[in-house]
């Protein structure tokens, strides 16, 4: 009998490595993402890896930008340096085994298909809440990666034209990442007189009711549901899945995320569809991660 797949998550922060079970991690590694160029951090998620098996049969390896079927990098722009390199190639070469690499917020989407809501909706999108803002879709019970795999890239949704708007981690204005990514909330919570240099100072301040971190969070919300309603114009979905580390926020987001849904809403139904937190909470990336080789395009 298995004793589970190798899963790694790597974002922009930190690197999550384990063992996955029937949907459940089992044992995991951690490790800063920071710290040498792209070939240094493959040598410490290799090292990584061989501290839960030392030969594995398959890795999935998740990561916060795009990637090509065969594992070559479109774009990683939390971390630099990863554009063009095969990294499925190279974390293969050190490990001596297939590695199946995907989008962060596509592989948590297909955990949350297999061992969370998707056992209910058939039709859902993940947001994934971090350093950025991405996505993962599945429709009609299958995961969709898109013609070149750039599915679900609703971090990089318009919201705004103005040429003095922030941008995203693509060098984009106006996105949905721009207003609603953990340097926007930084970015807001210092404008409005916060104090702090993580989202944990963020949610302290709120969770004090100071306004400061209350209105950071509404912001944030306001935002989210602007984009969301225009994803639900197009794709009419049955609900949306909220994963990521500042989903830990929910509840002071929700509020103001579906009002501004209600009020862009080209028609009232459109607005109220479920939006949960998903069922796999922190562990989504990696046990989706470890569920790429099995389900490989």
């Amino acid at each position: 009998m298995s004793d589970g797949d190798i899963g790694v998550d790597m974002g922009g922060t930190r690197i999550k490595v384990g063992r996955v079970l029937e949907g459940r991690i089992t044992e995991q590694r951690v490790a800063p993402t920071a710290g040498g160029g792209p070939l240094q951090i493959l040598d410490r998620v290799a090292g990584l890896v061989k501290e839960l098996t030392p030969a594995p049969p398959h890795v999935g390896f998740a990561i916060p930008g795009e990637t090509d079927a065969s594992g070559v990098c479109w774009r990683l722009p939390n971390v630099p340096g990863f554009q063009g390199l095969n990294i499925g190639a190279e974390l293969s070469r050190r490990l001596g085994c297939p590695v199946v690499v995907e989008n962060d917020a596509t592989a948590a989407a297909l955990g949350e298909r297999e061992h969370g809501w998707g056992r209910r909706y058939r039709d859902f999108l993940v947001v994934m809440l971090g350093t950025g803002v991405g996505g993962g879709l599945v429709l009609g019970g299958q995961l969709r990666r898109g013609a070149l795999g750039f599915a679900g890239e609703i971090g990089h949704l318009q919201l705004s034209r103005d040429e003095a708007a922030p941008k995203d981690s693509a060098g984009l204005s106006g996105t949905l990442e721009a207003y609603a990514g953990t340097q926007a909330l930084l970015r807001s919570f210092h404008e409005l007189g916060g104090e702090g240099a993580e989202v944990r100072d963020i949610a302290d301040s709120a969770a004090r009711g100071e306004q400061a971190g209350v209105l950071t969070f509404e912001r944030m919300g306001a935002a989210l549901g602007e984009g969301l309603i225009s994803i639900q114009h197009l794709l009419d979905l049955e609900a949306v899945v909220f994963s990521g580390g500042i989903s830990a926020s929910f509840t002071r987001l929700e509020a103001p995320m579906r009002a501004a849904m209600r009020e862009r809403a080209y028609a009232p139904p459109l607005a109220e569809l479920p939006l949960v937190v998903s069922e796999l909470g922190d562990a989504a990336g990696v046990v989706g991660a470890a569920l790429l080789p099995r389900f490989a395009p």
